[in-house]
């Protein structure tokens, strides 16, 4: 398996595992070139702005800002809802949907469930790759569009 895991802190502080395949990697790679290089780059946060670290509202209004500029309304919580529509349309399962997530409660893997089984293409047997690109797909574009901009 081609891929990486980065620990991340999710809700409640608590730390989570997010595996990442060669595509994103590669885009963080390039972003971490390029930040090596800004004037605030001894800054232990990875996502640098102008005048520091991004915060939370940052990373929002430059996802808003870039969206509004491609024409697509995009909000955070979009990135969670397709990762968990595509992993379940690959064939991923609930638990390690919540695992993925972060998420400790089935009901909250549950409110997706629906939605997954339409978007699911029926008579495709899930792959291994099929899941790593599931997990990645967002990811990968939103790090290479901020990486090449």
């Amino acid at each position: 398996m081609d891929y990486e895991v980065a620990v991340v802190m999710g809700k409640g502080r608590r730390p989570r595992s997010c595996p990442f395949g060669a595509k994103t990697g590669q885009a963080l790679d390039r972003y971490l070139r390029v930040r090596s290089r800004h004037k605030h780059a001894k800054l232990p946060e990875v996502w640098l702005g102008d005048r520091g670290p991004l915060s939370t509202s940052g990373i929002r209004q430059m996802l808003t800002r870039r969206g509004r500029d491609a024409g697509v309304k995009v909000h955070l919580h979009m990135f969670r809802h397709t990762f968990a529509h595509l992993w379940k349309a690959a064939g991923g399962s609930d638990d390690d949907l919540m695992r993925l997530a972060g998420w400790r409660f089935a009901a909250d893997a549950a409110t997706l469930r629906g939605v997954s089984r339409r978007r699911a293409r029926p008579g495709r047997p899930p792959t291994p790759e099929s899941r790593r690109s599931a997990v990645t797909e967002a990811a990968a574009r939103t790090a290479a569009y901020r990486v090449t901009r």
